[in-house]
């Protein structure tokens, strides 16, 4: 998952906070990896008064064209939204992200050739380029 990716990063965020519907699934989420990453768990309706750098829809609300409840004063300046769906057209998250300000919106099409090049990496011993391959896929749509 997402947490696991930026645990291995080398030069890691300095705050991370998962949210969720509650705070027990949260802290659930959160709890594998405290001990490697300055990481808090908060229930949604504990989101208020905060801004973020980067925020990342790893929820299936997208699935349904529904929104997770987020507050748009949550996007820092300069904010990264980045919805782990993708699609033809802007998922709802990012469609509301650059509506309230967020500097990037980005779907989770690179993610996707990113995990089927490491996979062809493995299974090949050849580390396939990916920006042609993304770039016909956003085409193809």
């Amino acid at each position: 998952g997402v947490l696991a990716a930026i645990a291995d990063l080398e030069n890691r965020p300095v705050a991370i906070t998962v949210a969720n519907r509650t705070l027990a699934r949260a802290t659930a989420l959160a709890s594998d990896f405290s001990p490697r990453l300055a990481i808090s768990a908060v229930g949604y309706d504990e989101l208020h008064d905060q801004q973020f750098d980067v925020i990342i829809n790893g929820t299936s609300a997208s699935l349904g064209g529904e929104l997770p409840p987020l507050l748009p004063s949550l996007i820092a300046p300069n904010c990264c939204c980045y919805d782990m769906m993708y699609a033809a057209e802007p998922t709802l998250f990012l469609k509301w992200a650059k509506a309230h300000g967020a500097a990037q919106a980005i779907d989770g099409l690179g993610m996707l050739v990113g995990q089927a090049a490491l996979a062809f990496t493995r299974w090949r011993g050849v580390a396939p380029t990916t920006n042609e391959v993304i770039l016909a896929l956003r085409q193809g749509f």
